[in-house]
C-alpha cells in the first residue's frame, strides 16, 4: 500500500510538471521567439519542479513510513521508539502532534495497568486461600504460594499442566476437585478475566473445613447447654443426698459407697463444666516464638517421662507467631497420646517423630507415632469418643479448637506404621 501510494502520488506530481513545463515552453515560445531559450528554460523548470516533487515526495512518504513504524511499535506495545515531529504546522504537523499524544498516553496507560497487575499478583500471592489461573489453552499459568497446601509442591514445578492434570474438573457449570476426599475439604469458584487481550480463567478454593467446624462447634455447643442443664439439675440433689446421707450411716461399707457416688457426681459436673469451656474464644498472647526452642524443651520434658522412648525432631521454621503458652499445651497433649498409642500397640513401638517446615505461608508441624493408628478416623476428633479405657475424648478436641483459634487447621491421618497429625499455622 506504502509502494502504491508513493508510485501515485509521484506520477501526479509528475504529470503537473509535464503540464507546467509545457506551458513555460508555449509561453517562451511566444515571447522570445527562439526555440532554443525555450526548450532550455522549459529543462530548467522541469528539473526544478522535479527535485523539488521528489522532495515532497519523500516528506510525505516519510511521514507515512514513520507513522506506520510509531503504530507498529505501539500495538506491540514497545513505548521506546518514539516518533520525532519533521513537520511546524499544518495538517502534518497535527497528525504527528496527535500521534505523540496519543503514545505517550498508551505509555503511561500501560504503566499504570503493569503497576496495578503488580499490585494484584503480589495480593493473589498473600492470599491464604490457593488460587489456580489458566491461559487460553487451558494450561496453568500462574498460581499462589498456597498452591502448595493442596499438592506439596510449587506450582512453577508443574506450570503447564491443564486442568484435569491437576485434579480439576467442571460439572454442571461449576468447577470442582475429581477426587472426594479433596472435594469434602475444598469449594472451588470460579471467573473469567481478560488480560491484554487473551482470555484467562481464575479458579479460587476455599477451606470448607473451618465453616464445617463453625457450624459443628455451635451444634455441640447447644447440646452441651442442654445436656449440662439437665446433668447439673440431675447431679446436684444426688450427690447433695449422698453427703447427708453419710453422716447417718454407720456402716463403713454404706458410708464408702455414698462418698464414691458423692464423688462421681462432682466428677461428672466438673467434666461438663470443663467441656463447655471449650468451644468459647481464647484469648491469645501472640509473640514472635522461636519454634525450635519450644520443641526442644519438649522434647527433654518427655525424655525424661519416657525413657524408652526416641524423639525424632527436624525443626526448618525459624519463627512462628503464636501463643507459645497455648501451642505447648497442643503439642504436650499430641506427644502424650503418642507416647501412649506407642506402649499400648503391640509390637511396641518406641519413636516419636516432630517435624516442623514451612509450606506455602504457613508453619506446619506434624506429629507420628508407631501406634498402628487411629481405628476409627471417623470419630479421631469427636468430643467425647475415646479408644483408651480412661480417656475423656476431649485431648484432640481441645487441641484443634487452640490451633483453630489461631487460625488455622488440625487433620488427622494414618501413616505407615501409626497416626499423623498435622498442625497448620498461619505464618
Amino acid at each position: 500500500m506504502r509502494a502504491n501510494l508513493e508510485h501515485q502520488f509521484s506520477l501526479y506530481l509528475l504529470l503537473l510538471n509535464l503540464v507546467i513545463t509545457g506551458l513555460v515552453f508555449i509561453v517562451a515560445s511566444l515571447v522570445l521567439h527562439a526555440s532554443y531559450l525555450s526548450i532550455g528554460l522549459s529543462l530548467v523548470t522541469f528539473i526544478s519542479f522535479h527535485s523539488i516533487a521528489k522532495w515532497q515526495v519523500n516528506r510525505v512518504v516519510g511521514l507515512f513510513r514513520r507513522v506506520n513504524i510509531q503504530l507498529e511499535a505501539m500495538q506491540q506495545g514497545d513505548f521506546n521508539h518514539q516518533l520525532k515531529p519533521h513537520f511546524k504546522f499544518g495538517d502534518a504537523a497535527e497528525l504527528e502532534a496527535r500521534l505523540v499524544s496519543l503514545s505517550e498516553r498508551l505509555h503511561r496507560d500501560k504503566t499504570q495497568y503493569n503497576r496495578q497487575s503488580f499490585v494484584l499478583y503480589q495480593l493473589i500471592d498473600k492470599l491464604p486461600s490457593p488460587i489456580w489461573i489458566f491461559d487460553e489453552a487451558g494450561k496453568l499459568s500462574y498460581a499462589n504460594a498456597a498452591f502448595e497446601l493442596i499438592y506439596q509442591q510449587p506450582w512453577q514445578s508443574i506450570k503447564g499442566h491443564t486442568a484435569a492434570e491437576l485434579d480439576l474438573e467442571e460439572y454442571q457449570g461449576e468447577w470442582r476437585f475429581g477426587t472426594e476426599q479433596r472435594r469434602i475439604h475444598w469449594a472451588l469458584h470460579s471467573s473469567e478475566f481478560y488480560e491484554q487481550g487473551r482470555r484467562h480463567r481464575l479458579i479460587i478454593a476455599t477451606d470448607i473445613r473451618k465453616v464445617l467446624r463453625h457450624r459443628e462447634l455451635a451444634a455441640w455447643q447447644r447440646l452441651i447447654r442442654v445436656i449440662g442443664h439437665e446433668i447439673h439439675n440431675s447431679l446436684a440433689p444426688v450427690s447433695s443426698l449422698a453427703q447427708s446421707l453419710q453422716s447417718k450411716v454407720t456402716q463403713p461399707r454404706d458410708s464408702n459407697a455414698l462418698a464414691v457416688i458423692e464423688q462421681r457426681c462432682t466428677h461428672i459436673q466438673k467434666f461438663v463444666s470443663r467441656y463447655s469451656q471449650l468451644s468459647k474464644p481464647l484469648e491469645l498472647h501472640r509473640e514472635k516464638l522461636v519454634l525450635s526452642d519450644l520443641l526442644m524443651s519438649i522434647k527433654k520434658l518427655f525424655s525424661e517421662m519416657y525413657e524408652d522412648q526416641h524423639i525424632d525432631l527436624e525443626c526448618s521454621v525459624r519463627y512462628c507467631k503464636c501463643d507459645p503458652q497455648l501451642l505447648e499445651q497442643v503439642l504436650i497433649n499430641l506427644l502424650k497420646n503418642a507416647f501412649e498409642a506407642n506402649k499400648a500397640h503391640q509390637p511396641v513401638g518406641n519413636h516419636v517423630g516432630i517435624n516442623a517446615f514451612y509450606q506455602a505461608s504457613h508453619v506446619v508441624i506434624v506429629v507420628t507415632d508407631q501406634g498402628g493408628g487411629f481405628a476409627n478416623l471417623d470419630n479421631a476428633m469427636t468430643p467425647f469418643y475415646s479408644t483408651k479405657s480412661d480417656g475423656q475424648g476431649i485431648g484432640i478436641t481441645l487441641s484443634r479448637h487452640i490451633v483453630e483459634q489461631h487460625g488455622g487447621y488440625l487433620s488427622v491421618s494414618n501413616g505407615l506404621q501409626g497416626a499423623e497429625i498435622k498442625i497448620t499455622l498461619p505464618n
